[in-house]
């Protein structure tokens, strides 16, 4: 029997060790990336959508979806965004309480892909229109960027102007006519 304990409790102490590990805090390591957004539209045409570079934060970029000089008034926007998923992870978006009525900012990964992300505003619970005179940040999209890259770094607003791909929705629900500029995101 004292065999028995001499070989078994050197094992549990390993195993209680082990476990008790487990509850330390790890620290998170800096990934060493600095991330850089390259918009298709340095100065957004008007009747357009783009994304524009807002904050850069270890990390983390922020970029805004801006709308400028839209000729029929907004009551939401919905879109189909692609991102080079090898080097960038979406983290969050949020509404500009600022200019938009209150409302939540609508996120859906795609199923089966990790460089698609599905985003809205106010399409489950309709605003009155707002309209837009002049550059206006409607949404802040924020992406961790872990990787320099090796594919495609291309940020694109898939099928625009249409129903179920990337559209500004008017006040009955139906898409207007508008340019979409994506960009190039990267990491260095």
């Amino acid at each position: 029997m004292r065999a028995f304990a001499r070989a078994v409790l050197p094992v549990l102490w390993i195993l209680v060790a082990v476990a008790c590990k487990g509850e330390a805090r790890i620290d998170p390591v800096r990934l060493g990336v600095t991330p850089d957004f390259d918009p298709a539209a340095a100065a957004p045409p008007s009747g357009s959508v783009s994304l524009q570079e807002a904050a850069v934060d270890a990390g983390h970029i922020t970029l805004d979806v801006v709308v400028t000089d839209v000729s029929v008034p907004i009551a939401g926007i919905a879109f189909k965004l692609s991102f080079p998923g090898d080097i960038a992870l979406f983290e969050s978006c949020s509404i500009n309480d600022a200019i938009l009525p209150p409302g939540t900012c609508y996120v859906s990964q795609t199923p089966l892909h990790t460089d698609e992300v599905v985003i809205s505003w106010t399409t489950v619970n309709p605003q009155p229109p707002v309209t837009v005179a002049g550059t206006w940040t409607m949404l802040r999209l924020r992406f961790l960027v872990f990787g320099v890259g090796t594919g495609s770094s291309d940020v694109v607003f898939e099928s625009p102007n249409l129903g179920g791909g990337s559209a500004l929705l008017d006040g009955n629900g139906d898409p207007i006519l508008a340019t979409w500029h994506g960009g190039i995101l990267s990491g260095s």
